[in-house]
């Protein structure tokens, strides 16, 4: 009977099968292979999914159904994302909200997605990867359905408001420094700057062409203030050992490593790894960058310090290598986190990338990052500041830094004890972080998307900071200095015009005696 009871129990709290949406805009391919195992998952589950994305995955099931505007991929195809590590703060977050309005114009106005804005379709859930396409939001709005959003790096300057979270500068650095939680008196005067600038450009550059998009795309009229931080749910790729301690409210779950699954080898490469007697070495820069984009001389630079190390070497290399070093073995793609659990890899050196570090902290590898652009900074200095990561600019890509890098990595054991720490930790949780984010999908259907509001979202941004009590005290303050001062220079001239009558009385009567 217990039994029976569990059972009945089991069945009465699984949620039917739902129709969902997901709309993940992002060319970058490492932003996809989130998108790709979530919602994978989520049919596996029995759901049926919808999804939009410029990339499209490996053997989706018959309820797996693909909207594949691909035109978004071609469109970045000729980008070279090295240019960006030379830029400054402000350029950098401008670019991405241009960036960011390319994809969501070009998503939307899509024929296969216009197809299904004017179709009769209905869906229980609308996932939407949060990604400078606040516009997209509409999707839940326009089929009447609840909201949840999924953000592809931890909390940050970009997504945390939508869900009530307040920005404070003092701690949370911004993506585009290589600042950690912990900054210094002038880190934290530009961190400032940087937040408030993209504050302001967000709200009156960005804002208003999302609007514009919302407008022009969806053939129902809606209201881009009322969308705009309306989600019940925020999933976060991150882990506080790849995003360090965050305040979380209720609504925002951290699901970092959910990707992480190990499959098997390539033959030739497990063969290769097997063979690593002194140790090998991953050599990537994810999907965005290209190994290929950088100089001849830096490459030659790279090859004269391979060719001193006596591990063997796996570089993610976009064309073809004459001349390299015997240890060294290319490919134009790799199969990172399969490669990255193989006992004989020693070191990995990463453009770091969330997923890049999370893939390299889950199977306990330290790291040389050769940070760029967005995140990868921030990543990186978090990786350094705990002990599994050494860092090297664009600028340090000659022989001697890589060599020294490279070597004080691999040898100095505090790197590799911190790192199978730090591996330990984001292992060691409650239940797997995809059973985490299953349970928080089906229960956002279960309950019809109820939004678990943080009180901040009601209030203006200088209520949150209490600006206007700050105003109202030096408001205050000033006029009751000015009424004090007033009051005082009457006292003062009361006093002295009657001491001069008083002097003047008593000079007449001096005159009249």
């Amino acid at each position: 009977m217990k039994l029976v009871v569990f059972i009945a129990n089991l069945l009465l709290v699984q949620v039917k099968c739902a129709n969902i949406l997901g709309v993940f805009p992002a060319p970058g391919y490492s932003q996809y292979i989130l998108a790709e195992v979530l919602m994978k998952e989520i049919a596996n589950r029995g759901h049926q999914v919808t999804v939009i994305s410029p990339n499209a995955p490996n053997n989706p099931s018959s309820n797996y159904k693909i909207i594949n505007p691909n035109d978004v991929t071609e469109d970045s195809d000729g980008i070279n994302f090295f240019e960006l590590d030379k830029a400054n703060l402000f350029t950098n977050i401008m670019a991405t909200y241009v960036f960011g309005n390319a994809i969501t114009e070009s998503i939307l106005k899509n024929k296969a997605v216009q197809e299904l804005l004017h179709s009769d379709e209905q869906f229980d859930l609308v996932i939407v990867e949060q990604f400078f396409n606040d516009a997209m939001k509409g999707f839940a709005a326009h089929f009447n359905a609840p909201l949840v959003l999924f953000s592809s790096m931890g909390i940050t300057e970009w997504n945390k408001h939508f869900m009530g979270n307040p920005v404070l500068p003092s701690i949370n650095a911004v993506c585009y420094t290589s600042y950690t939680n912990q900054m210094k008196f002038f880190q934290r005067i530009r961190n400032l700057v940087g937040t408030v600038f993209d504050y302001f450009y967000r709200n009156l550059v960005y804002y208003p062409l999302q609007k514009q998009y919302l407008e022009e795309y969806f053939p129902k009229p809606i209201n881009f203030d009322q969308i705009i931080n309306n989600a019940s749910l925020m999933l976060l790729n991150s882990h506080v050992t790849t995003s360090e301690n965050a305040l979380l409210p209720y609504n925002m779950v951290e699901i970092g490593g959910f990707h992480v699954i190990q499959n098997p080898l390539d033959k030739d490469i497990q063969q290769y790894l097997d063979n690593a007697n002194r140790g090998a070495i991953l050599f990537s820069l994810g999907s965005n960058l290209r190994s290929s984009d950088l100089s001849s001389e830096t490459v030659q630079g790279i090859f004269n310090a391979f060719a001193r190390i006596e591990q063997k070497v796996l570089w993610k290399f976009e064309a073809d290598l004459p001349n390299k070093p015997d240890n060294v073995y290319i490919s134009k793609w790799f199969k990172q986190r399969d490669i990255l659990a193989h006992p004989n890899v020693k070191l990995f050196i990463t453009h770091g990338g969330l997923l890049s570090t999370t893939e390299a902290i889950f199977s306990g590898v330290p790291m040389v990052g050769i940070p760029v652009f967005a995140d990868q900074k921030m990543n990186m200095a978090r990786a350094n500041s705990i002990g599994i990561a050494n860092v090297l600019s664009l600028q340090d890509l000659v022989e001697g830094k890589i060599f020294d890098a490279i070597n004080e990595t691999i040898n100095d054991p505090r790197f590799s004890k911190n790192a199978k720490k730090m591996s330990t930790l984001m292992r060691d949780r409650a239940m797997k972080p995809l059973d985490l984010a299953m349970y928080w999908i089906e229960h956002t259907i279960r309950h019809k998307g109820i939004r678990f509001e943080a009180p901040s979202l009601k209030l203006y941004w200088f209520e949150v900071y209490m600006l206007d009590i700050v105003c109202f005290i030096i408001v205050n303050f000033i006029i009751l200095y000015s009424l004090t001062k007033c009051t005082f220079k009457f006292v003062k001239y009361y006093k002295c015009n009657h001491c001069q009558k008083k002097h003047d009385a008593m000079k007449s009567r001096k005159k009249q005696q």
